[in-house]
């Protein structure tokens, strides 16, 4: 990214949060660098042609849906260019062109190719319904979404066949970086977790590339009331209705199950000055409609909360109303940091400054986490047994919200010599247990006991 598109970025995050939020996260981003030293490397020639031969992938097709508009040639043709360079050969590539001009349809036209399906549009409607146009349209088994200035790489749709060929997913997503409007430069990779269903909701860190079953697609189509966030209305809606089959009878298959990731960059998010990657601001309106499909969310699940934005434009925080134990049942404990000097002391983000907003401000996020700190943390009364169980002693809350003192018994663990150690060794084991029994543990970075 340029000086004068961080210049303009660290501005536009003074106005929202104040000089001194701004030089925070300007400091992080000098003295962190995630990542700083990303490159982009395609797969070898060889690789490439193994994938080309490997006749057991090519049962699948796949339908790339793009809804244009007044898409300027060259960023058409490079998009084309993607598709045409799979080594994955079973697909189609529906253009549904809502341009008063011809420039998409004269793109198209100078490419022979059948598997490209173009359908001029009366009228622009959106990127909602044109993108329903394009389903209307679309014969494959799985529908991938391409916005239509971006590229995939050319094993994107080998990968994803791989991964769905089994078991059918719902739904699959890969990692994904972004490139500079030539298409050439590539930098800020985001690895992406596994299904965190608490990160999910705080933002749609699936985004892309993604692709969803042609059945469930069909039947969801795009809300137009949800345009420039309609992506992530339809992943929220698909897992809302998995939690709901889940909580309904044992049989279902439970959501993390039915989601399934590729830890493989896939996509590339081209960023210019109209971009929402380059100018969050462009698109104001497009988080405005994120927040809109978390209340929809949170309202078919029955949860009482209010959703509000973060600090960071297109990210967001669920507040829930009394407890998060009380709507959540599926969370069998809620914990936050515990910090030493200013600095996290421990779990995933050990060492991090308190201060710093984390690899895709995810320290700034709720998140699902395979462990919680002793210290500060509640547990759901349906799972306080296995705690029980696990610590042997009686269940207290150290939640630093609820209760200021730790029991005496943490306070000896934590003065032994190896104290962090079996801290840190019986929380794991608590983390394995209450994730077996099938609770969820929840990461809130708002809640911090310092030490």
């Amino acid at each position: 990214m340029s000086l004068a598109q961080n210049i303009k970025k660290t501005i536009n995050y003074s106005r929202k949060n104040g000089y001194g939020e701004a030089v925070v996260a300007a400091w992080e981003r000098v003295t962190a660098k995630y990542y700083a030293d990303y490159d982009y490397r395609a797969p070898d020639t060889g690789e490439l042609e193994r994938q080309r031969a490997d006749s057991q992938a090519s049962a699948l097709k796949f339908s790339i849906l793009v809804p244009a508009y007044e898409t300027q040639r060259v960023y058409m043709e490079a998009l084309i260019e993607s598709c045409i360079g799979q080594t994955y050969a079973n697909w189609e590539l529906v253009i549904a062109d809502g341009s008063a001009s011809d420039v998409v349809r004269e793109v198209v036209d100078s490419y022979q190719d059948a598997r490209i399906r173009y359908v001029k549009l009366e009228e622009n409607h959106g990127i909602a319904e044109n993108t329903n146009q394009a389903i209307r349209l679309a014969t494959g088994d799985y529908y991938g979404l391409l916005d239509h200035d971006d590229l995939l790489t050319a094993d994107a749709l080998y990968e994803m066949a791989c991964a769905v060929r089994e078991g059918m997913p719902i739904l699959a997503y890969s990692d994904e970086d972004k490139c500079d409007a030539s298409g050439t430069h590539f930098y800020d990779p985001h690895f992406k977790m596994d299904f965190n269903l608490d990160l999910l909701l705080t933002n749609n860190y699936i985004c892309h590339f993604m692709v969803v079953r042609a059945d469930v697609l069909r039947k969801l189509e795009i809300r137009k009331e949800y345009d420039g966030s309609q992506d992530y209305d339809v992943i929220l809606r698909i897992v809302s209705s998995l939690l709901i089959k889940e909580k309904g009878t044992k049989e279902a298959q439970p959501v993390e199950d039915c989601i399934v990731h590729v830890p493989k960059v896939l996509y590339h998010w081209r960023c210019h000055e109209n971009s929402t990657a380059d100018n969050p601001q462009s698109k104001m309106y497009a988080y405005e409609a994120g927040k809109k499909a978390l209340v929809d969310f949170a309202q078919r699940m029955g949860w009482k909360v209010d959703v509000r934005h973060n600090k960071h434009l297109g990210f967001y925080r669920i507040e829930y109303r009394d407890n998060v134990l009380t709507h959540r049942p599926d969370v069998a404990a809620v914990g936050g940091f515990v910090a030493r000097h200013g600095k996290v002391a421990a779990g995933v983000y050990k060492g991090q400054p308190l201060l710093y907003a984390g690899y895709m401000n995810r320290m700034d996020l709720y998140q699902n986490t395979e462990a919680l700190d002793l210290r500060n943390m509640a547990v759901n009364k349906a799972y306080q047994e296995v705690y029980e169980a696990v610590v042997g002693h009686p269940y207290e809350s150290t939640l630093c919200t609820e209760k200021k003192e730790l029991p005496h018994w943490l306070q000896e663990l934590e003065r032994a010599a190896d104290g962090e150690a079996q801290l840190a060794k019986l929380g794991e084991a608590l983390g394995r247990q209450l994730i077996e029994k099938g609770g969820r543990l929840l990461l809130d970075p708002v809640c911090v006991r310092k030490l």
